[in-house]
């Protein structure tokens, strides 16, 4: 899954905080109605699911209503999209491109679930998705379309994250020409020891190394953060010390339900983080981590409670967000709030 995020003033320290009208966060990845199957036998169906999804649920977390509106992602729906879904997906008021198509089926996906959390997935339907050619044209689009504006409008902050089945030898070419264009580069520990042929690491002085590879070839103010699930991520950039933050529910694992989606969930909260806080990569990181752990307290998507007239804000899984970005910054000792 390839996903870009742009914003429509780009984050410096001199950057007005975003208003309602402005896009924070777009991701171009895929929409899936998945079936779950567990160890235990038993199952689950139209789990609403897909990279894309995720994505703009960990955008969404940060962004409450009228600011939700900044966050646009795509739904390609067929002859068999549950109304129910439906109802779900447009009571989050985002800028949701809604594309319904009655001449095909919706993308959907089997999982099965076995043991050390293994996982098999499949397509039960065709399928449509961005490959890397997609995201090198779409970057230059984005690049181009700005600088012919008459309007002094900086570029988009673009990161993204590689295609799972594209990490590869093979494949390590393109990544590395696509890398000077690209902001944030995000990918897991597999996918970025996958293109060098590498397993995934056990030893976080490993993944460092495997990561100090591709930062060569990306911009001075460039960064790199590589989700390494119950270790947390890992920052790195220009100039600076690796960095590690630990994941979200390292103290609480008992609360860990179900990872999937997790890396794609945080990939939406550190772009998100990232226009709020002006840029600040590991401020970024922070909500990538809240916006993970988040997404794996149960079976599918967070859930997502409405404001009501009695003050309530909007709450997730039942809590406040920015609450949990205050709880865990003091658990690894940063008070800074933005």
């Amino acid at each position: 899954m390839a996903t870009i995020d742009t914003h429509s003033t780009r984050p410096d320290s001199s950057s007005p905080a975003p208003d309602e009208h402005e896009i924070i966060f777009t991701s171009f990845g895929m929409f899936i109605i998945d079936e779950i199957h567990h160890l235990d036998g038993t199952s689950e169906y139209d789990v609403i699911g897909g990279a894309g999804t995720y994505a703009a649920y960990g955008a969404r977390y940060f962004l409450p209503y009228p600011l939700s509106k900044g966050v646009g992602w795509f739904v390609d729906a067929g002859s068999d999209f549950p109304q129910a879904i439906k109802e779900e997906l447009f009571s989050l008021q985002t800028t949701m491109i809604f594309r319904e198509d009655q001449t095909r089926l919706t993308t959907r996906g089997w999982n099965g679930y076995g043991e050390n959390e293994f996982r098999e997935f499949r397509y039960t339907t065709p399928k449509k998705r961005i490959v890397m050619e997609d995201v090198m044209n779409l970057i230059e689009g984005i690049v181009q379309q700005r600088k012919s504006m008459k309007e002094d409008l900086p570029l988009p902050v673009i990161a993204w994250e590689p295609v799972p089945d594209l990490c590869t030898p093979e494949h390590l070419d393109a990544c590395l020409a696509v890398l000077p264009m690209v902001n944030i580069l995000t990918p897991n520990a597999a996918e970025a020891a996958a293109f060098f042929g590498l397993p995934e690491p056990c030893e976080k002085e490993s993944l460092e190394a495997i990561g100090l590879r591709f930062l060569p070839f990306m911009g001075e103010d460039a960064a790199i953060v590589i989700r390494a699930g119950s270790h947390g991520c890992l920052i790195l950039s220009q100039g600076h010390a690796p960095l590690w933050l630990e994941a979200y529910h390292t103290p609480f694992p008992d609360r860990v339900i179900d990872p999937t989606g997790a890396g794609n969930t945080f990939v939406g909260g550190l772009c998100t983080g990232y226009v709020l806080s002006n840029g600040d990569i590991i401020e970024a990181s922070i909500y990538g981590n809240v916006a993970a752990g988040l997404s794996i307290e149960q079976v599918g998507l967070a859930k997502f409670t409405l404001p009501n007239d009695d003050g309530q804000p909007e709450l997730w899984n039942g809590s406040k967000v920015m609450d949990r970005v205050k709880e865990y910054k003091a658990r690894i000792g940063l008070s800074r709030i933005p």
